[in-house]
């Protein structure tokens, strides 16, 4: 019966859509407008017609993830995908991928992957996932592997697996696993105390503030209906809860996740199962990328997809992707009103220092929950915790 009801859950959230347009013009005082037909994320389940002046566009950033290269395909999707990004760095700022770069976590794979990342000319902001850890097999095997490449990415030296970046002064925060159990996930309490401290310098003046992990937060975005059975699909209760209580004490703070393949998801499902791919919890954003590398098994669900954030200064509007055909997925828009209008301090002079993590309040027992250089994109160099 279980099986019967997932499967039902599966099908409603695969025929989740919604009919969504775009149009372009100019205003009276000559600026380029966008009008959207969007979901209202901060308010019900019904559509809004928005208007947005390009000139109040602070920051755009292109979301990929799972791109799972090793699995069957993967490759071919993914460097599609990514020369397609690159084709239109010009109006990027920043790359995101959060997680399960590679399918095993085998030193090829992660050859691979970076060569395809590679001929992307900006700088990418990746997490490792638990495929980058070998999923269910041994961390202590694949974990300096995912390291070692990314820190030859960034040009760094760092055992952490979490660290802080900017794009164009808004803080990026990188969250990882430091434990022995990928498939779900563990988060040390030195690491959660890092996290306070670069959202509270991030967040001053009611700037936006991204905070990038493979896993979701526990009964977000679906997350109870795309991984019924399986455990793993999210951080645990205890550590979601106290990830969330640290994100919402600030206005604009975007929490942005993958792993679980579950689409893109429209009106439908956020109508009669009350989940979606963009969510609010207790004020925070929560955004879970479709699959890049691998196909999704809920909403919409072809390969290739992702998502494009468009960051203005009163809202953010985040549209669906198919990267490797290059379709606008109209039917998949979501507008997040900003509940402060930032002010942002602009780009950071120089590269970006290291920073210290913020010494650990109480013992390091780990909490159980479930290189290119830097272009002129705005994009600060990496900040590794140290």
């Amino acid at each position: 019966m279980k099986k019967i009801l997932c499967a039902i859950l599966v099908l409603i959230m695969t025929l989740s859509v919604f009919v969504c347009c775009l149009s372009i013009g100019t205003s009276a005082d000559g600026n380029i407008t966008k009008s959207f037909s969007a979901m209202l994320i901060d308010g019900g389940t019904g559509m809004s017609q928005i208007d947005v002046d390009e000139s109040q566009k602070l920051l755009t950033v292109d979301i990929i993830s799972d791109t799972h290269i090793g699995a069957s395909g993967a490759s071919g999707v993914v460097r599609s995908c990514i020369q397609r990004i690159e084709s239109e760095r010009g109006s990027i700022d920043a790359l995101i991928i959060p997680g399960d770069l590679t399918n095993g976590g085998d030193e090829p794979e992660f050859a691979e992957f970076y060569n395809i990342l590679n001929t992307y000319s900006g700088s990418a902001i990746v997490a490792n996932g638990n495929h980058d850890y070998g999923s269910f097999s041994s961390t202590d095997i694949h974990r300096p592997i995912a390291l070692k490449y990314r820190n030859q990415y960034k040009g760094i030296s760092s055992d952490k697996n979490y660290y802080s970046t900017d794009i164009k002064g808004c803080k990026v925060i990188v969250l990882g696993d430091e434990g022995n159990k990928p498939n779900s996930g563990t988060i040390s309490r030195e690491q959660l105390d890092y996290l306070r401290s670069e959202v509270a310098e991030g967040a001053k003046d009611g700037a936006p503030v991204f905070v990038i992990a493979h896993w979701p937060l526990r009964n977000t975005n679906g997350e109870r209906f795309s991984w019924p059975i399986i455990p793993g699909g999210a951080f645990s209760k205890n550590t979601s809860d106290e990830i969330l209580s640290i994100l919402s004490a600030y206005p604009n703070v975007f929490y942005i996740s993958g792993h679980l393949h579950a689409g893109l998801n429209g009106r439908l499902t956020r109508t009669i199962l009350n989940a979606c791919c963009v969510e609010k919890h207790n004020g925070v954003t929560c955004i879970n990328a479709p699959s890049c590398g691998k196909s999704n098994h809920m909403g919409y669900f072809g390969k290739g997809t992702g998502m494009r954030m468009s960051v203005y200064k009163d809202r953010v509007i985040i549209e669906g992707r198919n990267y490797e055909s290059g379709e606008w997925l109209t039917r998949y828009v979501y507008d997040v009103p900003l509940s402060v209008e930032p002010v942002i301090p602009g780009e950071l002079p120089g590269p970006a220092t290291e920073t210290d993590p913020v010494p650990a309040t109480s013992s390091d027992a780990d909490v159980s929950v479930s290189p290119v250089t830097p272009t002129d994109t705005g994009y600060e160099d990496l900040r590794p915790a140290a």
